[in-house]
């Protein structure tokens, strides 16, 4: 027993001197640790504060409870407002006198139209939900007065969209807001349109209409840029083109309309064109705007749907004042494209000027002029365009030199004239309209062919007036042969196909070589335009009408001048 006490000690006292000696170890090791890293190099490293995780940017379940401005009391805010409107509609139907609530809601919706205006700086989305609560609240509130109520009368109904409009247009004016117009335009163009349809009551809307169009248009006058010139201009041109054809059907006014005089439907027509002629000219003549291709559009439709609407109602009485307001603007327009648009910078405004020059004479000369004096009308007016162009070198001036021929060929004999010589019944002597237009088209091209061109396109300016010449002329010389032949043999079918091919081949010949002469490509273009002609000619007359010995003459006579006549142009065009 003591023995085992014994070895227990010494166990113990082994045990204790072990954990001594490894104790001076590890205080050896730190003290060395510390020997070779000095204790600046040792920093703490900073831990990542924690951040709390942003929500996605898209969400797809639902929002945050937090939105950007406050929309959704925003709309609240909107909601509410209906359903004070709501509230005053229910006060109307519980027997109290209608109108005095009506007029209550009206204010009501105007006052929503304030506020959008107002918080228009400091939240854009409040000041459109605002306007949009504004038209929902207005524009049923109309319809229903009219048409399930009566409470109103159309009239009224109209004088309030026009002010509605103007009032939003005036608050504003000095934001140079697009949107809130936008929407009290479009609210007051689809209930006046609804009001159309369900009341039948057209002059009271569609004056309203007009007097929308009229306010978009003098504030872009005005300088102020609106987006919204389109709705109402088609509105307008729609709202005029049905009164007219409902008040002048051939079946007559239906029962569910109002009757409407011919000067109240002039009037609403012309106020078309003077809204918008109007606005034309005091942006492209007055303030030099380039024009749109929305008014180029606009007083296209303007001007037809003038004249179809106030001829309708007039039953045609008013042609002749219709017609000088036509060549008056006319002289207008020509005087803009020729002086007050020479810049660069109007090219586009210059050409359309010019294009409606040209379209409102002949307009006017058929509305104005007699028939019989169209021709010669017109024939001077070609030769007024080529003595102007021969000075100004206008390109516009050439073509509608073109342009007033064609037109006077065309309500002229001539072409009927021609055709006849060459296709038909030999006819007679001309009369004097035929000579008129070959005389004018003779002494314009006489006059533009002389014109030094920089531009051999410039050439096909007078094509019109060179085909003219050489065709009358060919005809001329037809009716001429067959008149100075018939007394001597009889013409049969064959001997006119043999005439006509000769004469046609003779024309084709005769301007190819004027056309080398005198280096006149565009009658080179008619001469192939005569070598064209004779080979319908001789498929369709002299292979139908012709016997072997007629057949072989015009062959003949084909063929050299399709020899000739490259050789000819050849030389013309190395020239």
């Amino acid at each position: 027993m003591p023995q085992a006490v014994e070895n227990v000690t010494t166990d113990s006292q082994q045990l204790t001197t072990r954990l001594l000696e490894l104790e001076r170890r590890v205080e050896a090791l730190e003290q060395n640790a510390q020997r070779s890293t000095p204790e600046s190099s040792v920093k703490p490293v900073p831990l990542p504060a924690l951040q709390r995780p942003k929500p996605p940017s898209t969400w797809r379940g639902f929002p945050p409870a937090e939105m950007q401005g406050g929309a959704v009391s925003i709309v609240g805010k909107a909601v509410l407002g209906i359903a004070g409107a709501y509230l005053l509609r229910a006060i109307a139907e519980s027997g109290v006198p209608k109108l005095p609530i009506l007029l209550i809601a009206i204010v009501y919706a105007v006052g929503w139209m304030f506020w959008a205006v107002r918080s228009h700086d400091a939240n854009h989305f409040a000041s459109i939900t605002y306007g949009i609560t504004s038209a929902l609240i207005l524009s049923p509130l109309l319809w229903e007065s009219s048409v399930r109520f009566q409470a109103i009368s159309p009239g009224f109904a109209s004088a309030v969209l026009v002010g509605f409009v103007v009032l939003t247009v005036a608050l504003s004016w000095r934001r140079n807001m697009q949107v809130i117009p936008w929407i009290a335009t479009l609210a007051t163009v689809i209930t006046a349109l609804a009001l159309i349809i369900a009341t039948h009551d057209l002059v009271p809307l569609t004056s309203a209409l007009l007097a929308v169009a009229l306010t978009t248009e003098v504030v872009a006058c005005l300088g102020h840029r609106l987006s919204l010139r389109a709705i109402p201009a088609m509105a307008a041109d729609f709202a005029v083109w049905l009164i007219v054809q409902v008040m002048t059907s051939s079946e007559g006014v239906p029962e569910s309309y109002r009757p409407v005089g011919a000067v109240t439907l002039a009037l609403l027509c012309l106020a078309v064109l003077a809204i918008y002629g109007g606005s034309i000219g005091i942006r492209s003549f007055v303030l030099r705007h380039r024009i749109s291709i929305f008014e180029v559009v606009q007083g296209v439709l303007a001007f037809v749907l003038t004249t179809w609407g106030v001829l309708r109602a007039t039953q045609a009485a008013a042609a002749a004042a219709i017609g000088v307001l036509f060549l008056v603007l006319a002289a207008v327009n020509y005087w803009g494209s020729l002086f007050h648009f020479a810049d660069e910078s109007q090219t586009r405004t210059r050409r359309v000027s010019a294009t409606w020059a040209a379209a409102l004479v002949l307009a006017g000369s058929y509305l104005l002029i007699p028939a019989d004096l169209q021709v010669p009308f017109l024939s001077l007016a070609a030769l007024a365009a080529v003595s102007l162009y021969s000075s100004t070198r206008k390109f516009s001036l050439g073509l509608h030199t073109s342009f007033y021929l064609a037109a006077a060929t065309a309500i002229s004999p001539l072409p009927v004239y021609v055709a006849n010589a060459f296709g038909g019944t030999v006819p007679g002597a001309p009369g004097w309209a035929l000579w008129i237009v070959f005389v004018f088209a003779a002494l314009c091209y006489s006059i533009g062919a002389r014109v030094a061109e920089n531009r051999s396109s410039r050439r096909l300016l007078w094509l019109v007036p060179s085909a003219l010449v050489g065709f009358t002329a060919a005809a001329l010389t037809v009716v001429a042969t067959v008149s100075l032949a018939a007394p001597h043999m009889e013409l049969s079918a064959s001997h006119l196909s043999v005439i006509r091919t000769i004469v046609n081949c003779a024309l084709a010949l005769a301007l190819g070589f004027a056309g080398s002469r005198w280096k006149r490509p565009e009658l080179r273009w008619v001469a192939y335009a005569a070598v064209a002609f004779g080979t319908v000619k001789l498929l369709i007359e002299d292979i139908r009408f012709g016997n072997a010995a007629s057949l072989v003459v015009s062959l003949i006579f084909y063929g050299l001048v399709l020899i000739l006549l490259p050789r000819l142009t050849r030389g013309s065009a190395q020239s």
